[in-house]
């Protein structure tokens, strides 16, 4: 089965957030390509996530889900999906 690389949009809970550590408990526990910071605004930044996860039926929900399920994390958007070869 084919793979794809989804782009992501981690928005924290509040300001307050600290990144590393919300950046650390992603890459545990998905399988993560990059992390990059994107400011917002008002002192807010998100996380910029690309996971990498198999083209099966479901698309990117329990993606989603399980970045949900981390204590920190307010929104998950997926901005972007792309078919690896």
């Amino acid at each position: 089965m084919a793979e794809v690389a989804v782009t992501l949009r981690v928005m924290p809970d509040s300001a307050d957030v600290d990144l590393s550590q919300l950046e650390a408990s992603v890459r545990a526990r998905v399988k993560v390509h990059s992390i990059s910071r994107e400011p917002i605004a008002f002192g807010l930044t998100a996380l910029r996530v690309v996971a990498v996860i198999e083209d099966a039926a479901g698309g990117t929900e329990p993606l989603e889900n399980e970045i949900l399920s981390i204590p920190g994390v307010g929104n998950v958007q997926v901005t972007s999906i792309t078919r690896l070869l």
